[in-house]
């Protein structure tokens, strides 16, 4: 497994994370029981990936945490990363209140820090709320020794634009990680995020890489038409694919692009993780067809490929 440094934070991680949420979420979004979830987080950790991101949202940490508890790995030889949304029950969480959240995580995770701690999924009309009220609880966390580092993500389904990302890494120095939507066919944060995060040395996780138009060939094509005919895409698009699984393209893609530092994967399965660490660290694609795939999905910014 490839190793890299996360930004400014010194960490040492690989290229490839274990992504704990998505539709898959180990396996426990899809009926498989939290045996299994461990198998895939040892599974991760002996393919070399030493970067394990998951979420208060997710119902992984406690996964998670009996994982790495079973694990042969040491824990400080393991790079966590997890997340709490700025709102619960559909209100926003006071600076104590968000603290105390946190407790939980670590009692789930069952460790006593994290290494990253993220503001999970935050909306352009949230982050004034965030920068005044809950990065003062994150640096009082890292003050703490509770977390080591600031992070972000944002939610790119419904932001594929990054209204709230592009803006926070500009105009504020306090993230010292985030986590951004890219892939083949929204290449948008590389102008709006990778720019400015590259200058400021904040460390970057691409989120939805893969996700399901880009893993099923027959929704892609669907996609692509559409696309072409509302005229968001040139009718090159149709013929700029290979036949069949793009899935090593893709990932390997966004493992090339300057600024992104970990590429997130999510599955329930170790045999599947284990084909897509072999897809993500295959040969760079012929610089040919990536100037094509760069040139034919300039200025697509209205999809997420989810």
């Amino acid at each position: 497994m490839h190793v890299t440094t996360l930004g400014r934070t010194g960490l040492t991680v690989s290229c490839m994370g274990l992504g704990c949420g998505g539709h898959s979420r180990l396996g426990l979004a899809t009926g498989k029981d939290e045996a299994n979830a461990i198998a895939v987080v040892h599974k991760a950790l002996d393919l070399g990936i030493n970067f394990i991101d998951t979420a208060e949202s997710y119902k992984t940490e406690t996964a998670v945490g009996k994982a790495l508890l079973l694990s042969r790995t040491p824990r400080e030889q393991v790079v966590l990363s997890t997340k709490l949304s700025p709102q619960q029950d559909g209100k926003f969480s006071s600076k104590s209140e968000f603290k105390e959240r946190f407790s939980g995580n670590l009692a789930r995770l069952q460790t006593d820090y994290v290494d990253i701690l993220h503001l999970h999924g935050v909306k352009a009309d949230e982050y004034s709320y965030c920068l005044s009220e809950l990065v003062p609880a994150l640096l009082e966390l890292r003050n703490e020794g509770k977390i080591r580092f600031l992070g972000i993500t944002e939610a790119f389904g419904p932001d594929p634009q990054h209204a709230m990302l592009g803006p926070a890494v500009t105009n504020d120095n306090c993230w010292d990680v985030v986590m951004a939507g890219f892939n083949v066919l929204n290449q948008s944060a590389r102008e709006r995020v990778l720019t400015m995060t590259q200058a400021k040395k904040i460390g970057v996780l691409c989120m939805f890489a893969v996700r399901r138009v880009l893993s099923n060939p027959s929704a892609l094509n669907t996609l692509l038409t559409e696309l072409v005919a509302s005229g968001q895409l040139p009718s090159e698009a149709l013929n700029v694919f290979p036949e069949g699984d793009i899935t090593e393209l893709a990932y390997q893609f966004c493992r090339d692009e300057p600024g992104i530092d970990i590429v997130l994967c999510g599955t329930g399965n170790p045999v599947h993780l284990a084909a897509n660490a072999t897809a993500l660290l295959g040969p760079a694609l012929p610089a040919s067809q990536r100037e094509t795939l760069m040139r034919v999905f300039e200025g697509l910014d209205s999809i997420s490929g989810n």
